[in-house]
């Protein structure tokens, strides 16, 4: 039997805990650097964003979500990383729909706020909007 999507337990009225942290646990714990916050541990050691995914749902997170926050152009550019884009983005949405799959959890997408975008600057929002896209295609295609 196939698991209640979110929508489905909403009407119900049931509780949906969605648990996140994992840019200051991995930081906490040696895997990612305080500043640039880049997830490189996705393509460095994913089988600790396996298992933090995993601990995260044995606390109780009925969702699983994709370690992607600040995996953007704009972050990835600043650590000379942009080449590692799409692959850590699309590897960390493999990484968290098997740990969902495998736990009968939700799974979803990640995003964040840009750290370029001006409100009176039409270059920074169309960076935006673009960073933003990219990231929810991936996000799509990965059946967040």
């Amino acid at each position: 039997m196939a698991a209640k999507g979110l929508l489905e337990r909403l009407r119900s009225g049931e509780n949906v805990i969605v648990a996140e942290g994992y840019l200051f646990e991995f930081e906490r714990r040696g895997y990612l650097k305080a500043g640039s916050y880049v997830p490189e541990v996705v393509l460095e050691h994913p089988e600790k964003v396996k298992e933090l995914h995993e601990e995260f749902v044995h606390a109780g997170s009925d969702v699983v979500l994709a370690f992607t926050y600040y995996g953007h152009r704009e972050k990835l550019r600043h650590i000379g990383r942009e080449r590692d884009l799409e692959i850590l983005n699309v590897t960390a949405l493999k990484i968290a729909r098997q740990v969902a799959d495998d736990t009968g959890t939700l799974m979803a997408g990640n995003i964040c706020n840009s750290c370029v975008y001006e409100v009176d600057n039409p270059a920074t929002i169309e960076t935006t909007r673009n960073i933003f896209k990219e990231q929810i295609e991936w996000a799509v295609a990965g059946g967040a």
